[in-house]
């Protein structure tokens, strides 16, 4: 976590600390993982799980955005954009929400600065290439 100026919070990633921002403000007594992610635009915060295993035919899920440079990186996993927040479709109260989401990998080329891209509408305006995956998490 870093501050500028104005004395906004910006985040790396997800973080294990305390956090106060104008958005949130949260003591997390156990360390549990907690970050930002975008959901049309505006900042939400989100506490994630991991990895799930559901049937798709039976369980609803939710679009997460996974912006990457490309599916299959020097480890042979995605090489994700370094600082990009996730981008959800929903957040809890919103129609069709549900707390399990299905990655899906935007391919954004090596230029592309992190987090322009800040809701689903931005990344099908944006002509990237989109691939969804059979990974979902909670």
């Amino acid at each position: 976590m870093a501050s500028d100026s104005s004395g906004g919070l910006h985040y790396s990633g997800d973080v294990t600390v305390e956090i106060t921002d104008p958005l949130l403000t949260f003591s997390n007594p156990h360390g549990q993982r907690v970050g930002p992610r975008w959901v049309r635009g505006e900042m939400v915060f989100a506490m994630p799980a991991g990895i799930v295993y559901i049937d798709p035919e039976k369980q609803k899920y939710g679009k997460e955005f996974v912006l990457v440079y490309t599916i299959d990186g020097p480890d042979g996993r995605p090489e994700r954009v370094t600082g990009q927040y996730g981008i959800y479709d929903t957040r809890p109260g919103d129609p069709g929400y549900s707390p399990i989401w299905r990655y899906h990998f935007v391919i954004v080329p090596r230029d592309h600065v992190a987090n322009t891209l800040r809701s689903e509408d931005d990344i099908l305006k944006s002509g990237y290439e989109v691939v969804q995956s059979d990974t979902y998490t909670n």
